[in-house]
């Protein structure tokens, strides 16, 4: 049998000739389409596409490109058919299973889009990015086989900690070690800092005798957990001492809430046309001396605008709870429960610490004119309430053991679920019945308005709260409502917020240092009517005297933290943990 010819034994003279053969047209469109995607002509892109198409039909990576092309028009519908084409052509390749699964998630349609990164597991199990996504969209969905094999899902994220959504591992795992390498790791490898040009010097004077410039960066600036904790704290600046600039990158339409901040600050800048570094620059002209960031890693943040150093202090503060691994923020903003002496080494930021809560309460929030009643909300009259009104996809069946065994305990108790699709309430249902408890006795509470929110969380008895990520926005809400919020502090800040809530509302009988003592607390709250309503007495008449919704004492402390850091810059100091006498 002859071998075939390698290239290197051909002549020299066929070599030539073989290295100036023309590409082949399908190459020349292949080409032609990847200069104009760079470009950013995406119709003519797909032209060239189209027309390699033709000549070869079965190309599978072409359909792929297609889709690829659609996707960054988000014409989600499009780009779904293109890739089902080259999933066709090449039925296990796991490149397109994720890519189909991606763009279901982008559609909401996370039924269909879990089935996908399933398959893909199987496939290719060591994919860190298709592991983050399965996790994610399980959690959503309340498909709590996501934590069978947890430890093995845990070991393929943390060897490629850059993949996938540091939010999703904070709601999946309480863990702060596991939490700093990923976003430290996502961090080096996402924003190199040596390719960012990094200028430390900066064109301004020191503040004595001149207003501070603080710029906060957001695209939250609308009816957002964010907005509803601080939209008063844009109006409580010093103006006296501060010059207030907002960095809105967002695309949103105007509101009350973006109205209101506009009105407090000083300057507002619409930059979410602006590249990344460009807004970093536009801060530095403005002459920023603090740049505060309130998105971390949450929806649409953007992180690299810190990484080019707006400001030179930058702090993160509220929106992500956990660190960013950045080496360029500066400034972290907790207070000692949930960030213990002990738990510093978990964060690359130093903790500017608030000498009570770190969270921000608006005590301007006007109470419900109405209410509605537990008739009204398919609760029973008599019996205990126990409110689950986390987000669905922070509970884990460690949590959701403990609430059936109550409702077993308490004869005629519900469950106050908060969940709006189906999918995910029969997944709950499914397992509760699994835990021999009728499924009647999950009463759902379906999405709503702020204010129609706020106005049913009376109606609850106790609040349960989860473990790995508390409640955080929603455990000043029901505390203010006069629930309480039994909850069992963890390791990582996100699963220390409520324990932190609870302590500034001076209720710390309502913070168990173990799972039995979480159950404990909470049945013999349910089972002792007079200790209950005596507890939620007091709970009401704490709210106005106690730190939590203390907003102008708030805003001074805040303020002095920052006036501490730059203060410590301007006299050539390094950043450090700050602390208030």
């Amino acid at each position: 049998m002859n071998k075939p010819l390698r290239k290197n034994q051909l002549s020299k003279s066929a070599r030539r000739k073989m290295a100036a053969a023309p590409p082949s047209p399908v190459d020349v469109f292949k080409a032609e389409a990847a200069k104009a995607f760079v470009e950013g002509d995406y119709p003519r892109a797909r032209q060239f596409i189209t027309q390699a198409l033709t000549l070869a039909p079965e190309d599978a990576l072409l359909h792929a490109e297609l889709a690829s092309n659609f996707m960054q028009e988000a014409k989600y519908d499009l780009a779904l058919r293109h890739l089902m084409g080259a999933l066709k052509r090449e039925p296990t390749n796991p490149k397109w299973l994720s890519g189909i699964g991606t763009i279901l998630m982008l559609m909401e349609r996370y039924e269909d889009a879990v089935g996908f990164f399933e398959a893909v597991y199987q496939l290719d199990p060591e994919n860190a990015m298709n592991v983050s996504r399965l996790v994610q969209l399980q959690m959503d969905l309340c498909k709590w086989e996501v934590y069978e094999d947890q430890k093995n899902k845990l070991r393929i994220l943390d060897n490629d900690p850059a993949n996938g959504d540091p939010f999703t591992t904070l709601l999946y795992v309480d863990d702060p070690a596991f939490q700093k390498k990923r976003a430290v790791t996502k961090m080096k490898k996402q924003h190199k800092l040596a390719d960012f040009k990094q200028r430390n010097a900066f064109d301004r004077t020191a503040t004595a005798g001149r207003r501070i410039r603080i710029g906060y960066f957001s695209n939250d600036f609308f009816n957002h957990a964010t907005m509803l904790l601080m939209a008063q704290h844009f109006e409580l600046h010093n103006s006296d001492r501060f010059e207030v600039f907002i960095y809105d990158y967002s695309n949103q339409p105007t509101n009350a809430y973006l109205q209101r901040v506009v009105k407090a600050a000083d300057h507002y800048k619409p930059v979410h046309a602006m590249r990344d570094e460009d807004v970093a620059e536009l801060a530095r002209d403005d002459q920023l001396d603090i740049a505060i960031d309130l998105k971390g890693y949450t929806k649409g943040a953007r992180p690299a605008i810190f990484a080019f150093r707006a400001a030179p202090v930058q702090i993160s503060y509220l929106g992500y709870p956990g660190t960013t691994g950045l080496p360029t923020m500066d400034y972290f903003v907790a207070d000692a429960v949930t960030v213990p002496k002990e738990g510093r080494r978990h964060f690359s930021e130093k903790i500017m610490y608030m000498p009570d809560c770190y969270q921000v309460n608006d005590n301007s929030r006007p109470r419900p004119e109405q209410t509605p009643t537990r008739a009204d909300m398919g609760l029973p009259q008599d019996g205990v309430v126990f409110c689950a009104f986390n987000n669905h996809n922070k509970v884990s069946p460690a949590e959701f053991d403990i609430w059936m065994d109550l409702l077993k305990q308490v004869d005629g108790s519900v469950l106050w679920f908060l969940a709006g699709a189906e999918p995910l309430r029969a997944n709950i249902r499914k397992e509760a019945e699994a835990r021999g408890v009728s499924a009647e006795r999950i009463v759902f509470a379906d999405r709503c308005s702020t204010p129609d929110h706020i106005a049913r969380l009376p109606l609850a008895d106790i609040f349960l709260d989860t473990f790995a990520c508390n409640a955080h926005t929603t455990a000043s809400e029901l505390m203010w409502s006069g629930v309480p919020v039994v909850t069992m502090p963890g390791q990582q800040f996100a699963a220390r917020v409520a324990a932190s809530i609870v302590s500034a509302v001076n209720c710390p009988e309502l913070i168990a240092q173990s799972v039995d003592e979480y159950r404990d607390i909470a049945l013999r709250l349910a089972q002792n009517p007079s200790e209950l309503a005596a507890l939620r007495a007091k709970i009401t008449q704490n709210i106005p005297q106690t730190p939590l919704y203390d907003s102008e004492g708030y805003m001074k402390n805040f303020e002095a933290l920052l006036e501490l850091a730059i203060e410590r810059y301007d006299n050539g100091l390094k950043p450090d943990h700050l602390h208030l006498d």
